[in-house]
């Protein structure tokens, strides 16, 4: 089946400054690169600080045999360190002196927190965005059937429903406003009732390690939650996993992710040709060229809508750097 994951900007890259002292005593960079001096002394130091995490946290499991060379296991353990702690766009394979892979090796290790309880602390916040998302759609149907009485909050809300999703350039405008009701209801639900909104968010299975922010499969809160009911990985249809990499965010980012996330969890699964998909992202070009249609069934119009709804549009570039 197929899974949404959110990665932010995506092509952005983050380094520490170039001439940083090397906190684990590296005289050269270690890894699979031209460059890798690999002088074993420095080896056996990145093998002994994988070794200080968790499985969780991107450490190898089973742990790495200390021998100062650079097997196999060795290179893989530093790829997956890269790709759980950083995203997989900085999983080079290669710790350099003083760069952020060995500043995070030097760090403390097992200080990953429980996402899915944090996740609870932005319920409340979660929560207030949806509903205020409801009563802007509710408030544009007004404005819609009235459209000779529509002023004030109602005329505003509708004009959020056609900037972000042409809501007027579609012949059913009741069905669309119905279905856009629907997926902010479900939303509701998943995260607003016992006992889905308690189990729906999981930490991202030790073994899997996507370098996203958060993941879901499409419609996946439709499925059974049932151990057949997974990939190879463990990782179940039925839950929208939280990855190391959320532990950065505020409180609105991590908001955002979650409604962007919960968009294709709550819409239809992936053999339905209206599931909810990434048609695009409004930091990037072609956003404003969508289709309506595109933009009823895209995660980022409807968190983009959500938040403007909420009075607090959302710019992605200024919480994922």
């Amino acid at each position: 089946m197929d899974f949404s994951a959110f990665n932010g900007l995506g092509g952005c890259k983050q380094c520490s400054e170039a001439g940083a002292p090397s906190l684990l005593g590296l005289t050269a960079p270690v890894g699979t690169g031209a460059r890798c001096r690999n002088v074993p002394a420095d080896v056996q130091k990145v093998q002994r600080a994988l070794n200080r995490f968790s499985e969780i946290e991107g450490g190898p499991m089973p742990k790495l045999l200390e021998s100062g060379s650079v097997d196999s296991s060795t290179s893989a353990a530093i790829v997956r360190f890269q790709t759980k702690q950083f995203g997989a766009r900085d999983s080079d394979g290669i710790i350099d002196p003083g760069k952020q892979t060995e500043q995070r090796l030097a760090g403390p290790a097992g200080t990953y927190q429980s996402l899915p309880a944090e996740m609870l602390t932005h319920i409340s916040n979660a929560l207030s965005v949806v509903e205020i998302a409801l009563g802007a759609i509710m408030a544009g149907r007004y404005a819609y059937r009235n459209n000779a009485l529509a002023m004030g909050y109602s005329k505003n809300c509708w004009d959020k429903l056609v900037t972000h999703f042409q809501i007027d350039k579609f012949p059913d405008v009741e069905f669309q406003l119905m279905w856009l009701d629907k997926i902010f209801r479900s939303m509701k639900t998943a995260i607003g009732h016992q006992p889905q909104g308690l189990i729906l968010f999981q930490d991202e299975p030790p073994r899997a390690a996507e370098g996203a922010f958060a993941y879901c499969f499409s419609g996946g809160y439709h499925l059974q939650r049932s151990a057949a009911d997974s990939n190879h990985l463990g990782v179940a249809y039925s839950s929208i996993y939280l990855c190391p990499k959320m532990q950065k965010l505020d409180q609105d980012a991590f908001t955002y992710v979650m409604i962007h996330e919960l968009a294709h969890f709550v819409g239809p699964n992936d053999d339905n040709p209206n599931r909810i998909v990434d048609y695009g992202y409004k930091h990037r070009p072609g956003y404003d060229r969508l289709y309506p249609w595109h933009r009823t069934h895209n995660a980022d119009s409807i968190a983009q809508f959500a938040f403007d709804a909420a009075g607090r549009p959302f710019d992605l570039p200024k919480h994922f750097k």
